[in-house]
């Protein structure tokens, strides 16, 4: 959702009437063609107002108009390419999912949903075109996830490896913010294309290194996904970036900036903004814990369960053995064909009501029969320990940091190959 709420907050912005004035010949004119859709120039005009706001309240230096609003204009052909896609591939969002999504937006900023649509509709910001932008992007996030995802490979083997050099290396405990700009080539491109690449890579970096401003440039050059963020990758641990990345920027001073970085995409050049260190131990308070669950059904209303859970817990404690009730007349005939034993579990394996109860018991001790929505239970507690999980998440941190890193060399390759075989005719410059 980070990026929904990033989009969120430009919107909640106002647009300055000078300049929609400024720009005014373009709205409501079609600015490109994109396969069956088109690029309207009040779209065009509304994003770059958004994103001139954003630098304005981040008082950062801003790039002329016409090469932000072609930076702008290039993001929304690909968005118009990806909801083609996610349309054509059956990807919808309902509303209640996206009243949902509302809500989430609301909380992570600490105002209610009324609040948010207020404060949109003060600026200017109709209700309606803020929860389809929402939509649209929510689109575009799954779509893109699908497509891209689809393209990834992770084996056992590049686990072990990426495990065993967090733990050779102590990469779990380094983070760095990073600034990205990425310069494409397409592919086939001609020695003299990619000579003209590098050659703009290579000035970009004296200009950097000399003092220029990093995020302007990645604005005015970059065609990243963060390109309009100034080129800002955030905070990245080493395994979570390209392997390309993450070589290069071990051997980087905080505020260097990098040679040029070569991929089958294109060229990028890196900054290293900033380096803070991390990973702790990860334990869990485990419990080992038994039951026999009594469902409510045609012939059995609740009460007559209640009761029958009742009876069989007192059982229990007149010296019946729990394992074997569980296996005749548990519900649960998973656990039931174990005497009851759900094995070691971690927190929050269960619902609510039965986590609640099950963590109030003490080991031994035989609960009253507690109701869920699966019926009635009787809980025994068997045990509870400390369970060091550090290397099972460790695996998992490993497993998401080579499905991020794959996921970012992968991106601006389908990207490219989208715009390759779409139809787009840009009618800016012919206005």
């Amino acid at each position: 959702m980070t990026k929904l709420v990033k989009l969120c907050v430009v919107f909640l912005v106002s647009i300055q009437a000078s300049l929609v004035s400024a720009e005014s010949e373009l709205i409501d004119r079609v600015v490109a063609l994109v396969d069956e859709d088109v690029v309207l120039g009040s779209e065009l005009v509304r994003r770059t107002n958004s994103v001139l706001e954003q630098l304005k309240e981040r008082k950062q230096k801003t790039p002329p108009l016409a090469t932000l609003r072609d930076q702008v204009l290039e993001r929304l052909i690909i968005e118009s390419l990806q909801l083609q896609m996610a349309k054509r591939v059956g990807v919808r969002v309902s509303d209640a999912e996206l009243d949902a999504a509302i809500d989430r937006v609301a909380q992570q900023n600490n105002i209610t949903s009324d609040i948010l649509r207020k404060k949109n509709e003060s600026n200017g910001i109709s209700w309606a075109v803020f929860r389809e932008d929402l939509r649209k992007d929510i689109m575009i996030n799954r779509v893109t996830s699908g497509m891209v995802s689809r393209r990834i490979k992770i084996s056992e083997k590049e686990v072990d490896n990426l495990v065993a050099l967090i733990d050779k290396q102590g990469e779990s405990r380094v983070q760095y913010a990073i600034g990205h700009i990425f310069l494409p080539l397409a592919e086939g491109s001609s020695p003299e294309e990619i000579a003209e690449v590098r050659n703009l890579a290579e000035k970009l970096i004296r200009e950097l290194r000399n003092g220029a401003d990093f995020a302007e440039y990645a604005i005015s050059y970059s065609k990243g996904q963060q390109a309009l963020s100034g080129g800002d990758l955030g905070w990245r641990n080493p395994s979570e970036l390209p392997s390309l990345f993450a070589v290069s920027i071990k051997n980087m001073k905080t505020g260097d900036i990098s040679e040029p970085l070569r991929s089958g995409s294109g060229l990028h050049i890196l900054k290293l903004r900033e380096v803070k260190g991390g990973f702790e131990r990860h334990s869990v308070l485990q419990t080992h814990a038994r039951h026999i669950l009594i469902t409510p059904n045609a012939i059995m209303d609740e009460q007559a369960a209640r009761e029958k859970a009742a009876l069989l817990r007192q059982r229990i404690v007149n010296g019946e053995k729990f394992e074997d009730l569980a296996m005749e007349f548990s519900d649960d005939k998973g656990s039931g064909s174990l005497g009851g034993d759900l094995k070691w579990t971690d927190p929050g394996t269960f619902v609510p009501d039965f986590s609640n109860a099950m963590d109030k018991l003490a080991i031994g001790e035989i609960s009253e029969p507690v109701k869920t929505e699966y019926g009635y239970h009787i809980i025994e507690v068997l045990g509870r320990r400390d369970q060091d999980q550090t290397e099972e998440k460790k695996r998992e941190a490993a497993y998401r940091s080579l499905h991020n890193r794959k996921f970012e060399e992968e991106i601006q390759l389908w990207i490219q190959e989208i715009k390759e075989q779409a139809y787009i005719k840009v009618l800016l410059e012919e206005e």
